[in-house]
């Protein structure tokens, strides 16, 4: 997404300073579409962009929330029940 955003950018740019060269109105009209058209583009993009990033930093918080857990986690014996036996010899 940021490659891409990174390619509009540049592109929108070229494409405004084309526009300002343009001296048919109806051609700089459509450029003018065209350049807001990409513009639109670009803040959805950026919507995105932002949107997926925060969901990568709640998947993070949640993993290390996750981890702290575990790592505070207690080991303790304790007697369930027990086993007693006596060894009867048989006579031989």
């Amino acid at each position: 997404m940021e490659l891409e955003l990174k390619e509009l950018d540049r592109e929108s740019g070229v494409k405004k300073s084309n526009a300002g060269k343009i001296l048919n109105l109806e051609e700089k009209v459509a450029a003018q579409r065209e350049i807001k058209d990409m513009e639109k583009k670009r803040s959805e993009l950026r919507r995105n962009l932002f949107t997926a990033q925060n969901e990568v930093d709640k998947r993070k918080e949640r993993i290390i929330g996750n981890i702290e857990a575990r790592l505070q986690q207690k080991i303790e014996t304790k007697e369930l029940f027990t086993i007693r036996w006596t060894l009867i010899s048989s006579p031989v």
